[in-house]
């Protein structure tokens, strides 16, 4: 498994433009096409007298109750960050995680790297000793 630090080396150059394109695909399909739906649908409930077409049939909005369409408006935005908001948390909580335990492990495989002086000395005393030779 690759670990990617930086978004932009995630993804092969070779397949660079369909991960953009899959990318913006979720983006519209997730959040550009029914944002637009669930503000209209909930604005329309805020409205106070509907206009009438020619034909008989509902028109435009004329008169909109303004402290309903505030706390409407300003509800439907909270309750879609409020969930992203939470799932970012979680995420940061995650990575830290992450990386607290790999920040451990490489201080324990660096403290493996490095000998003490008390464990070069304990080496030395279990070491089996050489006869001294003496050269002429």
């Amino acid at each position: 498994m690759t670990q990617c630090y930086n978004t932009s080396k995630c993804v092969s150059p070779e397949l660079k433009s369909l991960a953009v394109g899959v990318y913006m695909l979720l983006i519209r399909t997730l959040a550009g096409i029914p944002a637009p739906m669930y503000f209209g649908a909930l604005i329309d409930r805020t409205c106070l007298k509907w206009g009438t077409k020619l034909c008989g049939g509902r028109g435009a909005c004329r008169l909109y109750d303004t402290h309903s369409f505030r706390s409407t408006f300003l509800g439907l935005t909270a309750g879609i960050r409020a969930p992203s908001f939470l799932l970012f948390l979680v995420f940061i909580s995650m990575v830290k995680k992450k990386f607290s335990a790999r920040s451990e492990s490489e201080q324990e495989h660096g403290k493996k790297k490095l000998k003490s002086p008390e464990d070069s000395r304990k080496g030395a005393q279990e070491a089996p000793e050489i006869e001294k030779q003496t050269f002429i």
